[in-house]
């Protein structure tokens, strides 16, 4: 199955910011994946493909202090991410 280029979009902007918080702490993409039971290739075609396993996404995340989460997709929760809502 082929990801929309909208799902590919979601999926790079998860990875980057994973791949981000792990530099913050010191951390490269390579030290990351060894860190989990995952290859340096499997994260390097993640990158690459801007798709992936998202057992593996979730583990790199949780690695960084971070998890992830569905939220309700709606105009509220644009707002409150903006810090307008009061």
């Amino acid at each position: 199955m082929n990801p929309k280029p909208e799902q590919q979009d979601a999926f790079e902007q998860l990875l980057n910011e994973v791949l981000t918080r792990g530099a913050e702490q010191g951390m490269d993409g390579k030290t990351m994946a060894k860190r989990l039971p995952v290859s340096a290739e499997t994260l390097s075609r993640m990158k690459g493909r801007k798709n992936g396993d998202f057992a593996t996404l979730d583990a790199l995340g949780r690695l960084v202090g971070l998890r992830l989460a569905f939220v309700p997709d709606d105009d509220a929760l644009e707002t409150i991410r903006k810090g307008e809502f009061f």
